[in-house]
Parts: structure tokens; C-alpha cells; sequence
């Protein structure tokens, strides 16, 4: 006789905690920055966490998070304005921040990229009023104004090379700007200013290109 008050009284309580559970999940999915479209090999995203899962089509992708590659892994990311971050073998960058809001105008795309290459190519957060979009390497600092370019290791030093639009590569030794395509800097250490922008030979264009390509 006492049994059923007590089920309808627990049923209750569940009724009352769901909202809450599910406007938690749908907060998680808005955190989502963006998700992982192309993948080759091993590739892992790790959690701010600690929480490491093998990359896959169609994963999510979260603030904090850090993307890896093995030593033949590749890996391309989508943001949500459509910016396309491709990553290539052995390679780490940490999604640092990254805010899009098309109705206050309103964008930043922060990486830090500690190792290996990558193409940065930027979506529609180029078109906001207010932006920031920047990209920190082991020697340089990288500001990115609506733009497509590659960092990474080359020829025993660090490069950037310029696809389209215009960066700024700088630290505490100097600041370059890079500004036609086909342009790039070689930068030998944090310690040395960044070479003065020069157009590179198509051969080592197309070793650079070639270390983020998606086979």
C-alpha cells in the first residue's frame, strides 16, 4: 500500500532533475569549436583533462583540447566559421581560444602549435568587425589577418610561408611581415629575428605543402 507514493515520489524527482541533465549536455555540445573531417593514421585528441581518444571523422573538437599526430599521421580540423587547421605527422597544436559570435561581430582564434607543421587557412571570422587570430610556435609568434599559410620545420629551421593574404611573424628579437603569396621567413631560434620575407623556390614550396597533404 506505501510502495506506490514512494515510486510516484522518486519519478517526481526524476521529472524535476531532467531539465537541468539535458540543458547540461546541450551546453556541452555548444562547447564544441569544431570537429575533425579528414584523418590519417594514428592522430589522437586529448582533453584539457588528460583524457586522450583516437581521432576520428565527424569527433568533436573542444577548447583546450590538443590534437596530435604519430609519426605518418595527418590530421585536418573544421572550426565552426569554417576555418580548416591541417596537421602533419608528429605534430602538436592546442586549441588555446576560440570564440565566434557572428551576431556581436565578435572573433578569436587562439593555437598553440609546440611541434611539428601545419596549414592555417581562415574562415568566415575574417569578415568579423572585432578579431583576433594568432599562432604561437616554438620560435615566433604568428598574426594572422584573414589569411591561408604553413608553419613548421624546414631546412634546420623553423619556416612560414605565406598562401594568401598577410601574417606578421614576430618575437622578442624582431617582426617580419609576409604579405604576397609565395612569400616566407626562416627562423633559426627564438633567440633570432625572423629572416627578412623572401620568395621561396618552388622546390621548397612543395616540400612544405607536401608535409601537410592529405593522401
Amino acid at each position: 500500500m506505501h510502495a506506490l507514493p514512494s515510486v510516484m515520489r522518486i519519478l517526481a524527482i526524476l521529472l524535476v532533475l531532467t531539465p537541468p541533465l539535458a540543458a547540461c549536455a546541450a551546453e556541452e555540445d555548444t562547447a564544441r569549436v569544431g570537429f575533425v573531417n579528414k584523418v590519417e593514421n594514428e592522430a589522437q585528441v586529448a582533453s584539457a583533462s588528460g583524457a586522450s581518444t583516437t581521432a576520428v571523422i565527424g569527433a568533436p573538437v573542444h577548447m583546450k583540447d590538443e590534437l596530435r599526430t604519430g609519426a605518418t599521421g595527418r590530421m585536418q580540423v573544421t572550426f565552426r566559421d569554417n576555418t580548416v587547421l591541417t596537421l602533419g605527422e608528429n605534430a602538436s597544436v592546442m586549441i588555446d581560444r576560440y570564440v565566434y559570435d557572428p551576431d556581436k561581430g565578435i572573433g578569436e582564434t587562439v593555437l598553440q602549435a609546440t611541434k611539428g607543421a601545419f596549414r592555417f587557412a581562415t574562415g568566415r571570422i575574417k569578415e568579423l568587425k572585432e578579431k583576433t587570430i594568432a599562432i604561437s610556435t616554438p620560435v615566433a609568434d604568428i598574426g594572422v589577418r584573414g589569411t591561408e599559410f604553413w608553419g613548421g620545420p624546414i631546412d634546420a629551421k623553423y619556416g612560414v610561408l605565406l598562401l594568401e593574404g598577410e601574417v606578421t611573424v614576430s618575437n622578442q628579437a624582431g617582426s617580419v611581415t609576409l604579405s604576397a603569396p609565395g612569400q616566407g621567413t626562416d627562423i633559426a631560434s627564438p633567440l633570432d629575428a625572423p629572416g627578412a620575407p623572401a620568395v621561396w623556390p618552388a622546390e621548397k614550396v612543395a616540400r612544405a605543402i607536401e608535409t601537410v597533404t592529405m593522401h
